[in-house]
């Protein structure tokens, strides 16, 4: 996969996470295990990119400022 192609995937499974939001909220089993294996594989995706994060993250050291 290409770096595009991969930002693109890690999108449609963050979007597939906001579609199952109100299911997981609401305690269904197979909602959470969902999002947890949805979530593995975003995980996954960017750890393959090597540094590259999808539009939008931000490293921790950025968003939590200088030391």
């Amino acid at each position: 996969m290409n770096p595009e192609e991969t930002r693109a995937e890690i999108r449609r499974l963050e979007d597939e996470r906001l579609r199952l939001a109100p299911e997981v909220r609401g305690g269904d089993p197979a909602a959470v295990e969902e999002d947890r294996r949805l979530e593995r594989r975003i995980r996954e995706l960017t750890d393959s990119e090597r540094g590259n994060h999808p539009a939008g993250s931000i490293e921790p050291g950025s968003r939590d400022g200088p030391e």
